[in-house]
């Protein structure tokens, strides 16, 4: 199967988007096609043996819009060049409502002029002829997408409108031309098709402003990189020319090119377009750097590691793309009623003109009238953005705050969460071992800091690295001791000689066999124990001198993450593989009512499968290849951007920085959009409830309606755009 993206012009409605994506599923070899009225484009999968792209776009065409391919580029400067041209397409589509829309507002007034305040010769001549001028050119495309749909049989937004206009002025027409009723509607065709227009056109530049967030992301990338030459100089290269493991310099204040690993030197980078993290981070040789993000105010050397799609800031873009294309499920029933709405409307107009007609005075004027209100009042375009309008500007927040909805269904759904589980080690933990607790036991504080770091300097073990660097940080070390006969104890720890005297660090088992564990030193190392710590020893032949209490380093938001989710009256679960001892001593650390120690990736499964069995709604929170499935089994699956890619490609949603209290953050956006999305509905079938019976009972005008029906779509859009402003109250 192939996936390929279209942009799609003239579409105004609910209607239209299930007329086009019913055209596409008819298609033989159409597996899925989905399309997004505020973005105007349309994903479609297909088998490419059945269908080529140009079957596709001649089925779009067919159904009576403009269609185009639009490929996949999320990437360097191809990105930047379709994201200038959407935005030069959508500056020429407003522009163009625009002018149509002086027009129409300027005959206006004239014909509202002559039939109010100017009594000149040929006046009725002067304003049917502006009237028409105003069908012609500013109200065009009513009649010439409105009339084919409904001879197809498949009557929109704009059927109704060019049905109430052509109605209001070929029956004004004929009474002037053909008979002496000084009866005329050319004024009510004017203000229609003008109210009409700026409602369009504010809709227009709102949805612009809804939809920017995929151009935002796309401007953030840099357009330039420093790429060193063999010979040590460095040449200017567009950023999308760089190359996977070329040497780039970084100067200070520079956007950094592509996704890579600091080689020389160091800085301190603003990752704030990734993390929403203001504070800048400090990293060194060996770090990797994020591609897009601010260096600091030194230079430093890089080797790209990923380059084009596979950088982070494509894979954002991709991710809420993605996100806005899919629709949520209470869209796809919208749709549906979208789809019965027109004919509906038709009939209630229909029924209206035989009312007046045979219950009225039985003239046609006294039952055109309310018909054409009924028309023009009744037109779903307020319907129809009610949910993608809010799905567009929610995910764009969303990625604003370090939150990637790829899953449209999460976004509505995330509000719904009862029971939240998440894997311990990188998700609750930093996901790597830190010296949480020292506890000297004989000799001097330095002297066995200098020790510890003169022998694990020698170590491969990955502990090694955690008393490094905490001896380090506690800054007593003023000279590193030379180690001679420094010798691996496979399993155990390490051993050499330091001054000629011989020193080992490892296990408490090592210090067992060794025979330097004692009745007071035991109870410490069982104090450590119990509080969930790896104990390493430094010894020397005699005695233990010293203990290192090593543990995964808890993230500083868990605590509080945690705290706000039970505030919630979410149920926290921690699913980890880890001993019981260790997981314990974490849950309780950081507030977690139930713990399962001990667990295999299968069992993760289960154990969601239970709490949903149990009548939770269950949220999974992970980082590791062994949470997949735990994450697919959720019904919201959480991945930490800081995890592996099978993680993030299940999750439904990504925490990019891999914080938990954006997991709170998502659950609150969550219910921000649904209720955003429930407000729209609600004022959009306010209006028509409201409306229709007014219309039709004769106490609107059309022109009055008209005015209606643009507020009501207007009213939606710019209610979507307060989610823009959406903080979460902590």
């Amino acid at each position: 199967m192939k996936t390929i993206n279209i942009k799609i012009n003239g579409m105004t409605c609910a209607s239209c988007v299930l007329h086009v994506e019913t055209d596409l599923k008819e298609l033989d070899g159409v597996e899925e096609a989905v399309v997004n009225l505020p973005l105007k484009k349309g994903s479609v999968t297909f088998d490419p043996k059945k269908l080529t792209e140009k079957d596709i776009i001649d089925a779009v065409k067919k159904a009576g819009y403009k269609a185009s391919v639009v490929g996949d580029k999320h990437e360097g400067h191809d990105a930047d060049d379709h994201a200038g041209h959407a935005q030069q397409e959508d500056n020429a589509h407003i522009k163009e409502r625009m002018q149509k829309l002086v027009v129409a507002a300027v005959l206006t007034v004239i014909i509202l002029s002559l039939g109010f305040i100017w009594k000149i010769d040929k006046g009725m001549e002067v304003m049917m002829l502006l009237s028409l001028v105003i069908i012609l050119y500013s109200g065009r495309d009513f009649f010439t997408k409105g009339i084919p749909d409904l001879f197809k049989g498949r009557p929109a937004m704009d059927t109704l409108v060019a049905l109430g206009m052509g109605a209001a002025f070929l029956y004004s027409t004929y009474l002037f031309l053909f008979t002496d009723i000084h009866e005329e509607y050319f004024m009510d065709v004017a203000v229609i098709a003008t109210f009409i227009l700026l409602g369009r056109y504010l809709e227009a530049k709102a949805k612009g402003r809804a939809s920017t967030a995929i151009r935002k992301l796309l401007e953030l990338s840099a357009k330039v990189a420093h790429r060193l030459k063999k010979d040590g100089s460095t040449e200017d290269i567009p950023a999308d020319q760089v190359q996977l493991n070329d040497l780039l310099r970084v100067k200070p204040g520079e956007k950094i090119p592509t996704d890579g690993m600091i080689t020389e030197g160091y800085g301190a980078f603003d990752e704030s377009m990734v993390t929403g993290e203001s504070i800048p981070i400090d990293k060194g040789e060996g770090d990797k750097v994020i591609g897009a993000t601010i260096n600091g105010n030194t230079a430093f050397t890089m080797k790209a590691t990923k380059v084009g799609s596979e950088t982070m800031l494509s894979q954002i873009i991709k991710m809420v793309q993605d996100a806005q294309m899919h629709k949520a499920p209470i869209q796809k029933l919208v749709d549906v009623v979208a789809g019965y709405f027109v004919w509906g409307v038709l009939t209630i107009a229909t029924i209206t003109f035989l009312g007046w007609m045979f219950l009225g005075n039985g003239s046609i004027t006294s039952a055109l009238i309310p018909t054409v209100a009924v028309l023009i009042i009744a037109c779903p375009c307020a319907l129809g953005l009610a949910t993608p309008i809010s799905i567009v500007v929610g995910s764009g927040k969303g990625a604003q705050l370090g939150i990637l909805i790829k899953k449209t269904e999460s976004l509505e759904k995330a509000h719904k969460i009862t029971a939240i589980a998440f894997d311990k080690t990188g998700t609750i933990t930093k996901g790597h071992p830190e010296v949480q607790e020292f506890k000297l036991l004989n000799g001097d504080k330095a002297q066995a800091h200098n020790l510890a770091l003169a022998l694990e300097e020698q170590s491969e073990h990955p502990l090694a690295k955690s008393v490094i660097d905490y001896v380090k940080k506690e800054d007593l070390i003023k000279g590193l001791q030379r180690v001679n006969d420094f010798k691996a104890v496979i399993g155990l720890g390490v051993k050499g000689k330091i001054d000629k005297k011989e020193y080992h660090f490892g296990s408490s088992r090592y210090m067992k066999d060794l025979d330097v564990i004692t009745k007071e030193n035991h109870k410490e190392i069982e104090k450590m124990q119990e509080k969930g710590y790896t104990v390493l020893c430094l010894a020397n032949n005699e005695q233990i001198l010293a203990l290192f209490g090593v543990q995964d380093g808890i993230k500083e938001s868990s605590k509080y993450a945690i705290e706000l989710l039970k505030k919630r009256h979410i149920k926290t679960v921690m699913i980890t593989g880890d001993n019981e001892k260790v997981a314990n001593a974490i849950a309780k650390e950081v507030g977690i009512d139930e713990v399962h120690s001990g667990v295999t990736p299968d069992k993760k499964s289960a154990i969601i499968a239970q709490l949903q069995k149990d009548g939770h709604f269950v949220a999974m929170a992970g980082d590791g290849i062994n949470d997949s499935p735990a994450l697919a089994k959720a019904d919201v699956g959480i991945a930490m951007g800081t995890g592996t890619d099978v993680a993030i490609e299940t999750g439904d949603l990504v925490l990019v920085k891999g914080d938990l209290q954006k997991a709170t953050e998502a659950i609150e956006l969550s219910r921000a959009t649904l209720r955003n999305i429930k407000q729209n509905l609600f004022w959009a079938f306010f209006y028509n409830s409201i409306g229709i019976p007014l219309a039709a009972l004769g106490f609107l005008s059309p022109a009055v309606s008209a005015g209606a029906m643009a507020f009501s779509s207007v009213s939606v859009v710019l209610n979507a755009l307060r989610l823009k402003r959406f903080k979460v109250k902590y």
